[in-house]
């Protein structure tokens, strides 16, 4: 009768090498990410008040309270809303730039430098600028405009609510504007990364066939650019839906909540009001959406590897 083999200490660590090298990092998640994303969802489940001692369970009560409250609701909304239109607007501009700055130039590395300056430039910075160059005063905008004979007189881009275009307010569309400045430079490295995987013969050949420049973009280019576009779109909302940081530095959700959103939401309820038990709720609403957009990412890109 042959005799199994015991398998040796080198096919051994060869096995679990790779887990060993991996379990820092799932380690660090687990305690920055994971850990405090349970604790969290946790919270939401109690009537937790720093305020107060006892802090009894109360189920889904928080859930309701959140859900039948219509101040909520037009939060939820205004959140969906900007993190829908910040992604189509940042997403086309990054395109753009990124077909302009694939071509070859003397000055396209300038080009491309200059356009990495709202990436790299702080929230707080640009939030600050912006809210000066949008106010009603001493506005360069504000100006530009009235020398141009374009308005009679200033506008409050961050006051005026009663201005509405496409029914969004002036005021939304100004914060809604800056985002949009601010996210467009990480669509479009990732667009221009794209582009330059995508062989010169495949143009060649379209030209030889007569395809005239937007159908080699429809049959050349956007075949090559969609996994890339899912990727950015699918991040991009996911990370919109917990922006906080330019609406509240530019306007903190006003006026009349004209630019809240849920995040703001959150944060006055849990260091403002300390009811952390319906702030955790508001978290754990917002954790819902963005795992959709996951789940959603996920099964398109298990449905192009399988083409």
């Amino acid at each position: 009768m042959r005799q199994r083999r015991l398998p040796s200490t080198k096919m051994i660590i060869n096995k679990f090498f790779p887990y060993l090298m991996i379990a820092p990092t799932i380690l660090i998640l687990g305690i920055l990410i994971f850990y405090p994303l349970v604790v969290g969802i946790r919270l939401s489940f109690f009537d937790y008040n720093l305020m107060f001692p006892i802090r009894p369970f109360v189920g889904l009560k928080n859930y309701f309270l959140l859900l039948g409250d219509r101040r909520f609701i037009f939060l939820l909304w205004n959140t969906i809303l900007f993190a829908l239109l910040s992604v189509a607007f940042s997403t086309l501009l990054g395109l753009l730039i990124a077909l302009f700055l694939n071509r070859r130039s003397r000055v396209t590395g300038v080009y491309r430098a200059i356009s990495f300056i709202p990436w790299i430039t702080p929230s707080v910075v640009v939030s600050f600028v912006f809210a000066w160059i949008f106010n009603k005063s001493f506005s360069p905008v504000n100006s530009f405009l009235v020398r141009v004979s374009l308005i009679d007189e200033p506008v409050a881009f961050l006051g005026d609510f009663a201005v509405k275009f496409l029914g969004l307010s002036l005021p939304f569309w100004s914060v809604l504007a800056v985002r949009t400045w601010t996210q467009f430079p990480f669509k479009m490295v990732m667009f221009l990364a794209a582009l330059q995987t995508i062989p010169q013969d495949l143009y060649d050949a379209a030209k030889i066939d007569g395809a005239n420049k937007i159908q080699q973009f429809r049959f050349v280019t956007f075949p090559y650019i969609l996994p890339v576009a899912t990727l950015v779109i699918s991040l991009s909302l996911i990370w919109n839906l917990a922006l906080f940081d330019i609406n509240f530095l530019m306007t903190s959700g006003g006026p009349y909540d004209l630019t809240n959103v849920v995040p703001i939401f959150i944060y006055n309820e849990a260091f403002v009001h300390y009811r952390m038990g319906l702030a955790s709720a508001a978290g754990a609403i917002i954790l819902i959406f963005a795992s959709i957009i996951g789940l959603i990412y996920l099964r398109l890109m298990r449905r192009e590897v399988s083409l």
